[in-house]
């Protein structure tokens, strides 16, 4: 949904890990976050959209940082956003399983 209908939706997902923290990032290029909305969005019932409830941002913040981890965005107007999700490694009780896959075509 912050992906204008114009534009053909992006979302690429990348794990990166060193011996210390496994991070996860979520890109996509939609419009940014706007200036006024960065410090509401990991906040219970704040939404931009006309339908849901606001949760899932505040419920993912209170997941990652149960394990001790963090969540955070950088964003840029018009460009997208990037969510970092950030575990320490003991989190995963030192096992690391190695994915992998196809980056396939999704529409």
């Amino acid at each position: 949904q912050a992906i204008p209908k114009s534009r053909r939706g992006l979302i690429e997902i990348k794990l990166m890990y060193t011996d210390e923290h496994i991070t996860i990032s979520i890109h996509d290029n939609g419009t940014g976050i706007d200036e006024h909305m960065k410090e509401k969005v990991f906040y219970p019932n704040f939404t931009t959209k006309s339908s849901g409830m606001g949760l899932g941002l505040a419920i993912c913040s209170d997941i990652v940082q149960s394990f001790d981890g963090r969540i955070y965005f950088e964003t840029e107007k018009g460009v997208g956003t990037t969510f970092y999700i950030e575990l320490p490694r003991h989190a995963m009780n030192g096992e690391l399983v190695a994915v992998t896959g196809h980056s396939g075509d999704m529409r």
